[in-house]
């Protein structure tokens, strides 16, 4: 069976950016380019983060599966407010330019400490300072 063909909306009152296969059910919305459509849910995704997050803040990470070769890792990046998680994997592929993991997010390579790879990166992507990505604190659960 072919796959649907996808559509980026944006609602432009909240600005939320989706995909749909079905733009006729969405007439409150407009219909954007593919890479409109994933520049604004970066932007989106980093203004989240951005209100979420606090410089010094700690990030939990969850390894959920590790390929068989080792060469590859399945990650959740979570932080807890008010004692409860928070995930925060979708908003961190969708700054990425990629679609929320349905079951950690894909880190290649090995011989180092992945997890605490992903919390530099999103470190540096989000605060663009002279500690690089030391912003943000790393621990596995």
């Amino acid at each position: 069976m072919p796959q649907a063909k996808e559509f980026y909306m944006h609602d432009t009152n909240s600005g939320y950016v989706f995909i749909t296969s079905n733009p006729e059910n969405w007439k409150d919305c407009e219909q954007i380019s593919k890479t409109e459509g994933k520049r604004l849910r970066a932007e989106n995704a980093k203004k989240t983060l951005l209100n979420i997050l606090k410089e010094g803040d700690t990030i939990y990470t969850v390894l959920r599966h590790v390929s068989a070769s080792g060469m590859s890792r399945r990650i959740d990046l979570y932080t807890f407010r008010d004692n409860k998680p928070v995930y925060l994997s979708g908003h961190y592929a969708m700054m990425q330019g990629e679609d929320p993991p349905k079951d950690g997010y894909k880190v290649g390579g090995c011989g180092m400490d992945m997890g605490f790879h992903l919390v530099y990166t999103l470190s540096s992507l989000l605060y663009k300072k002279d500690r690089g990505g030391y912003e943000l604190r790393h621990e596995w659960l």
